[in-house]
């Protein structure tokens, strides 16, 4: 701060002020960039790098690795932080992190993904042309970390989200058969949270591509949701449903994502018909109706609706 006022006081007066010209008054000083950066903080594009330079360093420790994701994370919250990851060449060493040995390395790295990917078509576009959608698949499927599978499916979903070009890559690399053992292995393991995001992104999906109201070329193919009933979604949807029906604290949250993505995939003819089929699906809707804990009446009255119908 004492820099700055010096060279302030040595350059701010000017050649209009009333002082006294003096011919002996030193020429004006550049100020120090150490200085500059000191006071108003380094160039993000420079935060950034410095980030992921401390990351890959071998004698970083594991703490200050993962504490650096964090900052990372916060700068591509911004939307041309987001954009500057690739003309800064962080994408594929983002990527390389993805299995990296530090389970808090691999989440953070996708979760810092996920937040640049989204809402964000130059992001999404870098991310693709470095084929890093495969690797994200993998970590989803595989990885041990329960954790680091949830920002798989964060950076999954921040992907194919309102991005029709993204979601065509997914569907080509059998995402939506990956999502269906994903969500099994969910239930078989009891993890309520895990089977609710599945359960989100997949209504979510279907919705975008029911929407009449984006452009054809902006939102998913109109056969979508008849392909994910075709897969058999509807079943293992209501093998969730009745699994953490065991569970009252997880039930009616399960049920009430679980309700919304069928009403959605019930917009189709081929979508309503595989709901009204599902005799495990009839099960689980007789077992809400018949508790009043289980589920929210709405959603029961809302699946009802189009079994009956």
């Amino acid at each position: 701060m004492d820099s700055l006022l010096k060279w302030a006081i040595l350059n701010g007066a000017t050649a209009n002020e009333d002082a006294p010209h003096d011919a002996s008054r030193p020429a004006p000083q550049k100020l120090d960039p150490a200085v500059i950066d000191a006071i108003l903080g380094k160039p993000a594009s420079v935060q950034m790098t410095e980030c992921m330079d401390a990351i890959e360093h071998s004698s970083t420790p594991s703490e200050a690795r993962i504490i650096a994701l964090d900052d990372l994370e916060m700068l591509v919250e911004n939307i041309d932080n987001a954009s500057n990851v690739e003309p800064l060449g962080l994408w594929p060493r983002l990527g390389a992190l993805y299995s990296d040995h530090d389970s808090g390395v691999r989440s953070g790295a996708l979760w810092a993904s996920a937040t640049a990917l989204q809402h964000n078509q130059r992001a999404q576009t870098a991310f693709s042309k470095h084929g890093l959608l495969a690797s994200v698949l993998r970590v989803l499927e595989s990885d041990k970390d329960a954790s680091v599978r949830a920002k798989a499916l964060l950076c999954v979903s921040a992907f194919i989200r309102a991005n029709a070009a993204g979601l065509a890559e997914f569907i080509a690399l059998d995402g939506l058969a990956l999502l269906k053992r994903a969500l099994e292995s969910a239930i078989d393991q009891g993890l309520a949270a895990p089977a609710q995001k599945l359960l989100f992104l997949l209504g979510a999906i279907v919705d975008e591509a029911l929407d009449e109201s984006t452009p054809e070329e902006l939102r998913p193919a109109a056969r979508l949701p008849d392909a994910i009933a075709d897969l058999g979604f509807v079943d293992v949807t209501a093998k969730a449903m009745l699994h953490f029906a065991n569970d009252e604290g997880v039930a009616a949250a399960v049920f009430g994502r679980a309700a919304a993505f069928l009403v959605s995939l019930s917009g189709t003819e081929e979508g309503r018909k595989a709901v009204c089929a599902s005799t495990q699906l009839c099960q689980a809707v007789d077992q809400a109706r018949a508790s009043n804990t289980l589920a929210d009446p709405a959603d029961v009255q809302a699946l009802e609706a189009v079994i009956n119908q």
